[in-house]
């Protein structure tokens, strides 16, 4: 009797390792007394095997593997090597062709990339079998945002990619790590990024203040602490890099906001401006050549740098405890030097619509703009000025100028071809706007006589502006 009960103990005793066949079938797998068969497998007439690996109950959670990685220390290298590949963000000849719109549109005032260096690095992913690093694959993700964002007028040569679509690449390769290093490559990375978000969502959006935050972070870090062990390549670039982010600080103060600052107007910057070297030279030793003259190649170098000067100009006029009148004339003075004492191929030359070299001549007109409009900036607050000491209209002195910067602005905008005015990105349009508010403001007003020459040179501008102002509507980002 006690045997029995035992036999049919043993029957019923579930099998804790389920065989194959009955996993899959989600039956109970029940000993049949057989060592080499459960009862179902033999009563089915079945191999009796358990081969397949247990699987772990539930779905993968992506979220919880992100922390796993950070957790371990990997970073953004600990991101399967399959998904690391170009195809995530378009067909190589669609990234191609808008790496190709980067270094004829946007590099003239942005000179950060070789062209010879990041066509290979696309090229060597279709031909060779080790996919791209990810920190490689999102400095050209970036790239492209950056180049999509400006270039609204060439989205049919774009694809399908967006700034959204590379955003999401930030995410999905676990690009935020708190393990990752401050490196060149993020740095550049994160600066593409926020003109990317501040162009297609505005300069308001909070995603584009937390990349701006991150650059500055970025760049600082490798200024102070790197600089000296980098290559010599490597330390023009981030010198580039830091007053391309210093003119967008100052831009965005322009309009209003105030952000993280990355250069004070009490610090030096001779030491920090960048060599005028060509990319042959970038390749070579230190070169002792002076930083407004280049030998060989070409170099669009010497117009960031004069942009540097501008807006230097600009944030020394700011540095004052009680800002005067008479410091203000004195940095519209300095504005109109400063493009005196510019190399000839970037002084725009009133009757000359355009030169041999288009990237000359985007930087021509983005330094012109940049100038007129720190001018009218620097007009307007004098004018607040003169209304708070007592003035009841607006001095002569400073309409005369106002004037002369819309008359100097209306001559470059119908002079140049419009792809040079496209070229400058999302920039241009808001400075435009900026420069015209006066206008707005003296029509209004009806002062010093000139209502219908005032009205005729607006009516020009917004002419103007309506045909360069072709950009989506800000939204916020979708994250």
């Amino acid at each position: 009797m006690e045997k029995s009960r035992l036999q049919n103990q043993r029957v019923r005793q579930r099998v804790s390792a389920a065989c194959d066949a009955c996993r899959s079938r989600k039956v109970k797998c029940v000993d049949s007394g057989n060592d080499s068969k459960c009862s179902m497998c033999l009563e089915l007439g079945i191999e009796c095997t358990s081969d397949r690996p247990r699987k772990k109950r539930g779905p993968k959670n992506r979220y919880v593997q992100i922390l796993r990685a950070q957790l371990d220390g990997h970073g953004l290298e600990n991101v399967d090597s399959e998904r690391c590949d170009l195809s995530l963000i378009a067909p190589n000849e669609i990234v191609e062709q808008i790496i190709d719109d980067w270094f004829k549109f946007i590099h003239p005032v942005a000179p950060l990339f070789r062209h010879a260096r990041i066509t290979e690095m696309i090229q060597a992913s279709g031909r060779d079998s080790l996919p791209p690093r990810a920190s490689c694959l999102l400095l050209v993700a970036s790239i492209c945002a950056a180049t999509c964002a400006s270039l609204p007028r060439r989205r049919h040569y774009h694809g399908a990619v967006t700034v959204e679509s590379c955003l999401q690449l930030l995410d999905r390769l676990n690009f935020w790590s708190m393990e990752s290093p401050i490196t060149l490559e993020r740095a550049l990375t994160v600066y593409n990024f926020n003109c990317a978000v501040a162009c297609v969502h505005g300069l308001d959006a909070a995603l584009a203040y937390r990349l701006s935050g991150e650059c500055t972070v970025c760049v600082k870090h490798l200024i102070q602490n790197e600089l000296e062990n980098m290559s010599f390549a490597d330390q023009q670039v981030l010198k580039r890099l830091y007053w391309l982010v210093f003119a967008a600080q100052c831009t965005w103060e322009l309009h209003g906001r105030r952000l993280l600052v990355l250069h004070h107007a009490h610090e030096t910057s001779t030491a920090l401006l960048p060599m005028v070297v060509s990319d042959e030279q970038l390749l070579e030793e230190p070169v002792s050549t002076p930083s407004g003259i280049h030998t060989q190649g070409h170099s669009y170098v010497a117009g960031l740098n004069a942009l540097s000067r501008l807006f230097l100009i600009w944030q020394t006029s700011q540095a004052i405890r009680v800002q005067t009148i008479e410091n203000l004339l004195n940095h519209i003075a300095h504005t109109h030097q400063a493009l005196i004492d510019m190399p000839p191929e970037l002084i725009w030359e009133e009757g000359v619509s355009q030169s041999s070299d288009f990237g000359f001549d985007v930087q021509k007109v983005n330094l012109k703009v940049t100038q007129l409009h720190i001018r009218a900036n620097l007009l307007e607050q004098t004018n607040s000025l003169a209304k708070e000491q007592g003035f009841l209209v607006t001095p002569e002195a400073i309409v005369e100028e106002r004037h002369l910067v819309i008359e100097e602005l209306l001559q470059i905008l119908y002079a140049m071809p419009e792809e040079v005015f496209y070229a400058n990105g999302y920039s241009i349009v808001p400075k435009l706007r900026d420069i015209g508010s006066a206008l707005l403001d003296e029509l209004r007003t009806g002062q010093h006589g000139r209502g219908s020459h005032t009205g005729e040179k607006l009516q020009k501008l917004l002419a103007k502006l309506e045909h360069l102002d072709h950009w989506p509507i800000p939204h916020p980002p979708n994250l």
